[in-house]
């Protein structure tokens, strides 16, 4: 064999056994990508051949032969859970050189290039956790025959001649995955190729092969998050309490695995809440949906918000079924400062603190100093009157908020603020007076106002006497002056409105001119039927 020659075989070896190193391995169980590309080598049993390489000498005579020889290159996508599709292009070789003396050599080369598509399903359940994959496999497609015969006999002598063919046909088989990591494995697998649908043709034949794949893509699901719902976009800080039982988001969560799964979500807003809370695992059965209620943990820590800025709600879902698999998702809020207030009367009583060391001094220092011997007013009037009218020696005023243009939110004070600042609006009066009030055990509601014949609302406080409604007498001799309420107990008392913007007026002006307010607005024009006068108690 001359050194040209030998040259020759020796690159359509070496490109034949690259061409046969190519090929993929489909997505198996414990592969969680959903596309690949990968690389497989081998060996085919052809029908009445003997695999593998093969050489020889009898005197002069020597022959190499490589039967079998192969592999292909495939590409792979998710179809559904189990289910996956591929397409492959290989080939596989057998070659036969002869060297019968110094001149002569026959050089018989013979291809197949199968170009198949085909399915593949993983056997086990996503249940389980497994580095060894096992699945079955089945395809169709063509399959190219290529025979080549080059015989030279010495002097520039040779003979070349060259045949082909297509043949549909189609495979069965199995293998399996060895998962080293999420985005590469090692295969393992066997199949029986049908050329022309026959298995007794000469080509076909069983393939015994390995190699390895890389793959990217979505992750396997076991569940699809459908939507975030944000249902409280904007935070105020002093309704910490009231967000720690009720739901800021509602995740919607689809089980598209074929068994139920459980899933926990975990929230959390950094740099605001005081940890990370869990709504437990929730289990959610096969092909349903279900709505996953998006909880927080504040805590007082919220109150040192001092403006208005966004913020974001990290969510982490976790499912487990066997595997686990979590994800995460983010929802845009607003944090408003901690004196912000939407208007919603019945949240203004969170800003009332009786028990704030500030206002539990003043109460009680004010008490103290009342030097009326025996007083004529039952006991809680008179300690309304005498706190309410301590106020005013403060020199109190009223002052309506600041304007501010990128921010429809009305501001309030904590008592302590207006206090020390001496002025409030309306909601910052009543929560002062509502503060000292309910820090000596008054009970007390605030009158909503939202008039239809002008154009802002207003806010006033009642308090409780704790008098039954037969001690009218020992109050007023006008009834028009009292209100008749029932508490929580279902116990009728009297109440008395006051309004807390005259607090420089004086207990009896703003108690008259609370009474006068109610009796026309709640009352004669019928705003408690009509709904634009509402009363909410503090506790």
């Amino acid at each position: 064999m001359n050194g040209r020659k030998k040259q020759i075989i020796f690159e359509k070896l070496i490109r034949l056994l690259l061409a046969g190193f190519l090929c993929p391995v489909l997505f198996a169980q414990g592969i969680p990508r959903s596309t690949g590309l990968g690389f497989r080598g081998g060996f085919w049993k052809i029908n009445n051949q003997v695999m593998g390489v093969h050489v020889g000498t009898s005197g002069l005579n020597s022959s190499v032969r490589v039967e079998g020889a192969g592999g292909s290159l495939t590409f792979f996508s998710r179809l559904h859970q189990n289910w996956f599709i591929e397409s492959s292009l290989g080939s596989v070789a057998n070659v036969n050189v002869e060297e019968k003396n110094l001149f002569d050599e026959d050089v018989r080369v013979s291809v197949t290039i199968p170009l198949l598509v085909g399915v593949r399903f993983d056997l086990l359940s996503s249940r389980l956790e497994s580095k060894i994959q096992p699945y079955l496999c089945a395809g169709t497609g063509t399959y190219w025959l290529m025979d080549t015969a080059v015989e030279d006999h010495g002097f520039m002598d040779e003979e070349v001649s060259t045949e082909s063919d297509f043949f549909f046909g189609g495979y069965v088989g199995g293998g399996s995955h060895v998962t080293l990591a999420s985005w590469f494995a090692l295969d393992f697998i066997t199949q029986y190729h049908f050329v022309d649908f026959s298995k007794s043709h000469p080509k076909s034949g069983f393939e015994f092969g390995m190699g390895f794949c890389f793959m990217w893509g979505r992750k396997r699901e076991i569940f699809k998050v459908k939507e975030v719902q944000v249902i409280v976009p904007d935070i105020y800080p002093a309704y910490y309490r009231f967000y720690n039982s009720y739901p800021l988001a509602m995740a919607t969560i689809e089980n598209t695995a074929g068994f139920p799964i459980e899933v926990n979500l975990r929230s959390w807003i950094d740099g605001y809440t005081d940890g990370v809370r869990q709504s437990g695992f929730i289990e959610i059965p096969k092909g349903e949906t279900s709505n996953i209620p998006v909880h927080l943990l504040f805590g007082p820590d919220l109150l040192t918000v001092e403006n208005r800025e966004p913020a974001v709600i990290d969510l982490e879902i976790e499912a487990r079924a066997g595997v686990t698999l979590k994800k995460s998702f983010s929802a845009q809020v607003v944090m408003h400062s901690r004196n912000a207030w939407n208007g919603e009367i019945d949240k203004l009583t969170v800003f009332v603190t009786p028990d704030d060391p500030e206002i539990l001094e003043l109460s009680r220092s004010y008490l103290k100093a009342d030097t009326v011997a025996e007083a004529a007013d039952p006991m809680k009037l008179h300690q309304a009157r005498i706190l309410f009218d301590a106020l005013g020696t403060k020199g109190l005023t009223y002052q309506a908020d600041p304007n501010i243009p990128y921010d429809r939110d009305d501001r309030v004070q904590f008592a302590p603020k207006t206090l020390s600042l001496g002025t409030g609006d309306c909601d910052d009066l009543v929560v002062l007076v509502a503060s000292l009030f309910e820090s000596v055990g008054i009970r007390t509601a605030f009158v909503d106002v939202r008039d239809p014949q002008t154009p802002q609302g207003h806010v006033y406080l009642m308090f409780d006497t704790g008098l039954s409604p037969d001690g009218i007498g020992r109050i007023t001799g006008n009834e028009k002056r009292i209100v008749i309420r029932e508490n929580a107990s279902g116990e009728s008392t009297i109440w008395i409105p006051v309004e807390t913007t005259l607090i420089q007026a004086g207990f009896e002006t703003a108690w008259k001119t609370g009474a006068t307010q109610y009796m026309e607005e709640a009352v004669l024009r019928q705003g408690l039927e009509e709904g634009w006068v509402n009363v909410i108690d503090v506790d």
